[in-house]
């Protein structure tokens, strides 16, 4: 899964594709976590006036959330390493009217910014990179002292079906090793509380998120996923093509059954306040 890049120093490295393909994916993405996303704004505190983070912020959908709740007199920067996702961002921003909002190409490992920020957040991109302790301190020092983080990211031993089905245990083995043979940890998403504390936070609270479907775009999720690592996975030689392909189509077949259940990855939640 992915919802930001990890800025221009990472990209190579990054096994989901991302432009215009990418962000269609992105797009069905944040319309599957859009709600329990909003509970954790909430639960940080964001509210109107508040000048808001949002690192690899991939599609901006997140980011135009962020916007609606500051409201006219808040701000939202959001940063991330593909630009051709960030255009398209933008262009969603202007379409919709926004003016508090600002969309730019920028590193997650090396932010730069201003250290004004009263809320910094950052969805599944820890996940991602080698270093997260040191996304989390670049957030942190791009907030105010007592400024608020909010993070979450995934689990990927937490997904399941009903009936069990042996292309989406195959996918998911797929993506944990394409991720973790690119210095990332697909299952990082319990790591949260301690990699917040170690990087200066007080831990405020954490939870679990996990959405499951019988039907629609959602259940369609881990397919998609699949498809845009295939070419990541190819390459660093964890499976053939051909491999690769009949997964694909064996999770297509299986996810469009009426009989069968599919739950998403665990996704943990976390935030916390910077320790002045």
């Amino acid at each position: 899964m992915r919802d930001g890049g990890n800025g221009p120093a990472a990209t190579a490295r990054y096994a989901l594709a991302g432009g215009a393909d990418g962000k269609r994916r992105l797009d069905v993405l944040a319309r599957v976590h859009g709600e329990p996303t909003l509970d954790l704004l909430r639960a940080a505190g964001i509210r109107p006036g508040m000048r808001c983070l949002d690192v690899g912020c991939g599609g901006g959908h997140v980011s135009l959330e962020m916007a609606r709740l500051v409201g006219r007199w808040g701000r939202v920067v959001g940063v991330d390493g593909d630009p051709e996702v960030v255009e398209l961002a933008a262009a969603d921003a202007r379409a919709a009217g926004f003016e508090n909002v600002e969309l730019a190409v920028g590193d997650a490992l090396a932010l730069d910014v201003p250290s004004d920020f009263h809320l910094a957040y950052a969805r599944f991109l820890l996940s991602h990179v080698a270093e997260p302790g040191r996304v989390l301190a670049g957030m942190a020092r791009a907030l105010e002292p007592g400024g608020v983080v909010a993070v979450e990211d995934v689990d990927f031993r937490g997904a399941f079906s009903h009936p069990p089905c042996r292309e989406l245990a195959a996918s998911l083995e797929l993506y944990r090793a394409v991720v973790r043979e690119r210095g990332g940890d697909a299952d990082l998403g319990p790591r949260l509380p301690e990699l917040l504390r170690d990087s200066g936070f007080e831990v405020l609270g954490v939870r679990v998120v996990q959405p499951a479907f019988l039907d629609g775009e959602g259940k369609l999720l881990p397919w998609l996923t699949l498809a845009k690592v295939s070419d990541a996975v190819v390459a660093s030689g964890l499976a053939t093509r051909a491999k690769v392909d009949r997964t694909l189509a064996g999770l297509l077949a299986f996810s469009e059954r009426s009989d069968t259940l599919v739950a998403h990855v665990r996704t943990m939640q976390c935030w916390g306040r910077r320790i002045a």
